[in-house]
């Protein structure tokens, strides 16, 4: 296969999965850039699908929806929103062609200087704000290489270096060292498919191995102390007489044996009432857990040899966040929310004892509500996380200290090597669009989901709302490296969109939804509530619960139906927005809620069975029984529209008690954020990357 070649005024370097124009390079998963060089190699002639799919997934089993999503990536990096077509040209029930000129090179070593300029250029908001990504990763490693010389306070850490462990066409996730540090462990999610292998890679010889046998819905990795046993927990579908919806096995795996050929993992203990997670070795026969009470989380300490629990750490009012052991110690780091609705840090014993605890003390620029998960670092006293965008130390008096810049991609999950030197963790990138689909022409415009989209940058656009007597939409972007609310122009969606908010980089769009009137915004930012005019003014709302999510505002009323958090669990409550005050509706841990026409409210719960909550009490729709999934769902006049499990589009009116399945969506679409009278808004995944990377490390004093 051609290594490099220019497409227009795109130079494709196949080596380096780069795609460069005017010096700024998109890197492009392999698959998309395998489809482009096959098409480059037939320039101007229409190739089937079929073809296409028999050459780039050869001996791969995979779903037309593949080669899609790789048309949808390539358009994306040349600028072309798939209606023009300009690059690359859709020709119905035939295929796809590629109509640029194509001038193919020897490889060589570097990328040219000057780039022609390319006869069809991308429109001036795609490029802005690749242009903007594009900044921010050249501004990282000028900003680490400038932390070497910068001067340190004593016990400080520095990135020497960013290299990536895996890059394929994967996600891979939760990864983690081998206690001897020569290998790394962690899932690999096929394409199109969300579950999972365990793999392992050696990290000098780069040889990899497959661990499991089948696909599981597997969790975070633990290795036993003597590095033979791989320990996880795999969540899947209860079957009756349960009484949740997901059971959860903990289970082991020979790491020696799966080395040589991949194994079934054997089951230690199977919990059919009680969710658990994140399992690390204590000793050789001793493991920690995370345990799920009345919606509180502790953690336990469970023996294998005779099978017994016992409480290490739990929350009196309050909840376990997430923890990390230090073997080396014979302690235990503990984030917890206690009732005062504060983030603390807390040392606990192997034994159970606790040894300190301090409320974790954030900079401005990390909202106040945010959730971490601190590790053990090489520095005494120090621990290490991510929020997504920066990383930080924090020591067990709960003072917190910036590591790095901000990152373009997400970087979390961060694990140490065992020698001190290396750190791993997973690199994110997630491009999703905006699509406006006309109730009218539903089942034929769902396979021309790339046609019909609205908003688009190379990252993630989502949550779109129509506004209520405007042309407007009202979505949350990532497109300028951080995440903000954006306002578009429905008739010239391209060309007039521009951020309202100015959060900071730690600050996440959670949820948005439009006032009745259509000026104003109610805004989730990290499970803050905020206010947002039209002409960018917002103001933070006194809530003192954080909000988890946001279902319904009523203008009005100064009232929002929301998820919050109180005493560590969650709950459906009606928040008054002046005040403060909230009045909680169920006890019932709820995925997702709406308001009818007059004020009642419906809700999904975590099994997905939908209820009506009544004068005296919530009753079961028996109508939707089998639908709820995770996708989210709208309610409009008092109709609800969601997304079941088998990826169908389903409505439902409450009043006349119809149900009808609208169309059958690909599994690209992840959410249902809204619907007018005449079109509903989906989100439609382009990319979903994640890598395991690894960044070298000094310590200095």
């Amino acid at each position: 296969m051609a290594e490099q070649y220019w497409i227009g005024g795109f130079f494709v370097d196949v080596s380096r999965n780069q795609i460069t124009h005017n010096k700024t390079a998109q890197t492009i998963p392999p698959k998309a850039l395998a489809v482009l060089t096959y098409l480059a190699q037939r320039q101007g002639q229409v190739v089937s699908q079929e073809e296409l799919m028999d050459n780039v997934w050869k001996d791969t089993i995979v779903s037309p929806n593949s080669l899609q999503r790789c048309i949808a990536q390539l358009r994306k990096a040349f600028g072309d929103d798939g209606k023009s077509q300009d690059f690359i040209k859709t020709h119905a029930k035939k295929g796809y062609s590629l109509e640029t000129d194509i001038r193919w090179e020897q490889a060589t070593t570097a990328i040219k200087d000057e780039v022609t300029p390319a006869p069809n250029t991308r429109s001036d908001r795609a490029k802005n704000k690749w242009f903007v990504t594009a900044c921010l990763f050249i501004a990282i490693f000028a900003g680490l290489i400038t932390a070497l010389n910068a001067p340190r306070s004593s016990d400080s850490l520095v990135i020497n270096d960013i290299r990536l462990l895996t890059s394929t066409d994967n996600r891979e996730l939760a990864s983690t060292y081998t206690p001897d540090g020569q290998y790394i462990v962690f899932q690999r999610f096929p394409e199109v498919l969300c579950t999972s292998n365990l793999w392992a890679k050696h990290i000098q010889t780069q040889e990899e191995f497959q661990l499991t046998q089948e696909l599981g819905n597997y969790g975070n990795i633990s290795f036993s102390p003597d590095g033979n046993t791989l320990t996880f927990i795999e969540q899947n579908n209860c079957t009756p007489p349960a009484q949740q919806k997901d059971c959860f096995s903990l289970q082991r795996l020979d790491f020696a044996a799966a080395l040589n050929a991949p194994q079934s993992p054997t089951t230690i203990v199977e919990c059919t009432n009680t969710e658990i997670r994140n399992p690390i070795w204590l000793d050789s026969s001793t493991l920690a857990l995370m345990r799920k009470e009345n919606q509180r989380w502790q953690l336990i300490r469970y023996n294998i040899e005779n099978d017994s629990t016992n409480i290490l750490h739990e929350v009196i009012n309050g909840s376990v966040v997430s923890y990390d052991v230090s073997r080396s110690n014979q302690e235990i780091a503990v984030t917890s929310l206690h009732s005062d609705n504060r983030l603390y840090i807390e040392k606990v014993s192997f034994d159970g004892e606790l040894l300190s605890s301090h409320i974790v003390d954030f900079p401005e620029d990390i909202p106040k509500f945010t959730f971490i998960h601190p590790n053990f670092s090489p520095i005494e006293n120090q621990l290490i996380f991510s929020t997504g965008k920066q990383l930080f130390t924090l020591n067990f008096e709960g003072e917190v200290s910036k590591v790095s810049l901000p990152l373009t991609d997400a970087i979390s999950t961060p694990e140490f090597h065992p020698d001190g030197q290396k750190m791993i963790a997973i690199k994110g990138h997630y491009d999703s669009d905006i699509v406006s689909i006309p109730f009218a022409d539903l089942p034929n415009q769902i396979g021309q989901l790339n046609n019909n989209v609205i908003v688009r940058s190379m990252l993630e656009e989502n949550r779109g709302k129509f506004q209520p007597n405007g042309n407007a939409i009202a979505y949350s972007s990532e497109g300028d490296g951080t995440s903000q609310v954006w306002l578009s122009d429905l008739n010239n969606s391209d060309s007039n969109s521009q951020p309202l908010s100015q959060f900071p980089v730690n600050t996440y769009v959670r949820n948005l939804l439009w006032s009745q009137s259509g000026e104003r915004l109610l805004v989730n930012g990290s499970s803050q509530l905020f206010t947002l005019q039209l002409n960018g003014d917002i103001q933070p709302l006194a809530v003192e619960h954080a909000v988890t999510d946001l279902y319904h505002w009523n203008e009005s009323t100064n009232t929002a139906l929301a998820n919050i958090r109180i005493n560590g669990a969650l709950k459906l409550a009606e928040v008054d927005l002046l005040n403060g005050d909230a009045e909680v509706l169920t006890n019932a841990l709820v995925k997702w809620a709406g308001v009818l026409n007059n004020n009642q409210v419906i809700f999904m719960d975590s099994q997905g069975v939908f209820w009506q909550i009544g004068a005296l009490e919530a009753a079961v729709i028996p109508a939707l029984e089998g639908q709820g999934s995770d996708q989210r769902a709208v309610i409009k006049n008092n109709v609800i529209y969601s997304i079941n499990d088998s990826f169908q589009l389903w409505s439902y009116n409450i009043n006349t008690q119809e149900f009808n399945v609208l169309a059958q969506l690909p599994d690209e679409v992840d959410y249902i954020t809204d619907v007018s009278d005449s079109h509903i808004l989906l989100t439609y995944r382009i990319a979903a990357r994640k890598d395991v990377v690894e960044l070298t490390l000094e310590q200095q004093r």
